[in-house]
């Protein structure tokens, strides 16, 4: 009957005169594979659908020109009817249960693995002062974390889940009986439209392919600020407060060496929602976001958590202006201020998504699961600024609890400047400029720092009062929470501001992940394992119960956690983690932002920036600030040869033809690259 009244719907008049009857057979089958309805209501609309199309016929009828148009579509439409009863009566339309839905199968696509090194020579008139300052930044890294022992942290587990999910442990077979049920408890009719290159909804054998083997579905929140390095919290740097964070930590697991695979906020979002390099989703540009139109949204994981019965919600930035709506089943997008006006008073931006966030929580169907994510603005700098950190308007007495403290400065700015390469340093280079309006001066660097730790501070606060929420409702249990960052900064390191290119200030971010399932040895550990902005859309999926969409480039995080032992082996032993990436950033305005690669390995880093045939290796054991570029040292000869390949081999591997968007634009404003310095009044 649901087909029937589809087919009467899309059949009407003025669509039969378009449409061949010898393509009617074409379309039906179409339409049973899951290719040609883009979106349906439940079935319980169905009457209300008739009601609006009864009306419509009429007046497509009455408008007719002449009895002709009349006769034609009711021939043609009878004909419809009579193809489809014969159709239907040869077909299983078990497909059309309410409280079916269709899911995508396949796998998450072959992860890009790398593996990195880099090595430094020692110039003479730095040595001496360099050892020394990576002498205490090696010892930074061994005592951050008062739990931080690596060797547990490696080790695989193979005791199983905690307590709350021993139920890991029951018959396959009842599992899935019983995970079934659980889906078509929460599930809402949707047929998917066609999409080029898109999951077959079953498997060859007609099994649904999102059969879990964990029947529980967990809600899930990400807490996603903006512009935040990996070692601007608590943990990692005792002068920045991140009470909330560091207690996180406690109870889940960091990652810390987390990194993005391009570090630009709109492509780097692009990325979290499509689990795709840069070179695949293609969304190089602010209003062109080519992963959130049309057909390509079907493949993200918030689309795919609606199709299974989860109410999705966005709060704060989403960056892309001109095509923000329709998303979400929840969505509040504000951004680009550190204080918004509402209802007759200033409110903090990280207050203001707080606020969302709970309002969310609270009026969320409370038989459906939940997923969320929580884009936080601060600490992004707002507009341009000369006056020393006034980019950066934090609460007064947030910024109060810095103002007796001196924020140690980047080591040896100068010298770090000097060795860039020429392209980076000229005075249309963008980093450069943003450097001389934020640091150029070292009262203009501590103002500047002592605002972004003092927003740190507020969004720390914010991201507790959301997760109090989630406690006070008593879903703490049986919710994953994922706190991690769009990309990095430099804040003055090598002498620049911003981030984009592929140093480890710009495309490291902290990643800490709470999940319930997590076994008791994990917990408050330390992973140095190289995850990715890239795995977060299988994590997310996977704590739903649910496979990667195809297409999808990254791992499942929780393979580093959770055991998922299967004929006596975990996870990593049936397939070890990645030990390098890729990483990609094309912006192709060369002369303000230089597009690049890079082949990041634990020891050593390649860079290519290729449109100007210039090429650089670091040794990250001997040079974790990346001052000295070891290219040219014979010693290093082979392993530039090497990596020079496997970046080119992991290129070719992620390149699509080219969408291209000619309507798009890197900047809201094109001046926001290369800000003109103002001179201040006197």
């Amino acid at each position: 009957m649901q087909f029937l009244v589809f087919t009467t719907i899309f059949f009407r008049e003025e669509n039969v005169r378009h449409c061949p009857l010898p393509r009617i057979t074409t379309l039906l089958k179409q339409e049973r594979q899951g290719q040609f309805i883009q979106k349906m209501e439940r079935i319980k609309r169905i009457p209300v659908l008739i009601q609006q199309e009864k009306h419509a016929v009429a007046s497509s009828n009455t408008n007719a020109r002449g009895l002709g148009g009349r006769v034609f579509f009711l021939v043609s439409l009878c004909c419809v009817l009579s193809v489809s009863f014969i159709w239907l009566s040869h077909q299983d339309l078990t497909f059309l249960d309410n409280n079916n839905i269709f899911t995508e199968g396949g796998s998450g696509g072959d992860t890009i693995l790398g593996n990195f090194d880099q090595s430094i020579s020692g110039d003479d008139f730095v040595e001496k002062e360099y050892e020394a300052a990576v002498k205490k930044q090696n010892e930074k890294n061994t005592t951050s974390e008062q739990d931080g022992d690596d060797d547990a942290v490696a080790e695989i587990s193979n005791k199983g889940f905690t307590k709350s999910s021993k139920s890991t442990n029951k018959n396959g077979d009842a599992l899935e009986k019983e995970n079934a049920q659980k889906i078509k408890a929460n599930s809402t009719f949707f047929v998917t439209a066609g999409i080029e290159n898109y999951d077959s909804l079953d498997d060859e054998s007609g099994r649904r392919q999102d059969q879990n083997n964990d029947p529980r579905r967990m809600n899930v929140i990400v807490l996603f600020p903006d512009d935040w390095r990996h070692n601007s919290i608590g943990s990692e740097n005792p002068i920045i407060q991140t009470p909330y964070l560091d207690s996180l930590a406690k109870e889940g697991i960091r990652f810390r060496q987390n990194a993005v695979t391009t570090a630009i906020c709109w492509q780097s979002r692009a990325t979290l929602f499509s689990g795709q390099w840069a070179s695949r989703h293609q969304s190089y540009k602010l209003k062109c976001p080519h992963f959130a139109k049309s057909q390509a949204w079907n493949q993200t994981w918030p689309a795919k958590l609606q199709r299974h019965g989860y109410h999705v919600g966005h709060i704060g930035k989403w960056q892309y202006h001109n095509d923000n709506e329709g998303r979400f089943d929840f969505s509040s997008f504000f951004e680009g201020k550190h204080w918004f006006r509402k209802k007759g008073k200033d409110i903090a931006a990280e207050d203001y998504a707080r606020d969302e966030a709970i309002r969310f929580l609270k009026e969320r169907p409370k038989e459906k699961p939940f997923a969320v994510t929580v884009a936080f603005y601060p600490p992004k700098p707002v507009g341009n600024s000369d006056v020393p950190g006034g980019q950066w308007t934090p609460k007064n007495e947030t910024r109060a609890l810095y103002d007796n403290i001196t924020i140690p400065e980047p080591y040896n700015h100068s010298i770090a400047f000097r060795l860039l390469p020429d392209f980076l340093r000229h005075q249309r280079s963008a980093a450069a400029t943003r450097w001389r309006f934020r640091y150029r001066t070292p009262h203009h660097y501590q103002e500047a720092m002592k605002n972004i730790y003092a927003l740190i501070t507020q969004v720390d606060q914010a991201c507790k009062e959301i997760v109090d929420e989630i406690k006070k409702q008593g879903l703490y249990n049986n919710t994953m929470i994922i706190f991690t960052v769009d990309n990095g900064m430099f804040n003055g390191a090598h002498g620049l501001a911003g981030k984009w290119y592929p140093y480890q200030e710009s495309i490291r971010v902290p990643l800490i992940v709470f999940d319930p399932r997590m076994p008791k040895e994990k917990v408050g550990t330390i992973d140095d394992s190289f995850t990715l902005n890239v795995d977060l859309a299988e994590t997310i999926l996977g704590a739903a119960g649910l496979k990667p969409v195809k297409g999808m480039q990254g791992r499942d995080i929780s393979d580093l956690y959770l055991p998922k032992i299967v004929n006596g082996k975990t996870a990593l032993e049936r397939k070890p983690w990645r030990e390098e990436f890729f990483y990609e950033f094309t912006f192709l305005e060369e002369d303000a932002i230089p597009s690049s690669k890079a082949l990041v390995r634990k020891k050593w880093k390649f860079i290519d920036w290729y449109l100007f045939n210039h090429t650089m290796l670091f040794d990250l054991e001997k040079d974790p600030l990346e001052i000295n570029d070891v290219k040219d040292d014979p010693a290093n000869a082979e392993i530039v040869k090497e990596m020079k390949v496997r970046l080119k081999e992991l290129a070719e591997s992620l390149r699509e033809p080219d969408i291209g968007c000619e309507t798009g634009t890197y900047f809201l404003n094109a001046k926001e690259a290369t800000p003109r310095f103002v001179q201040p009044k006197k």
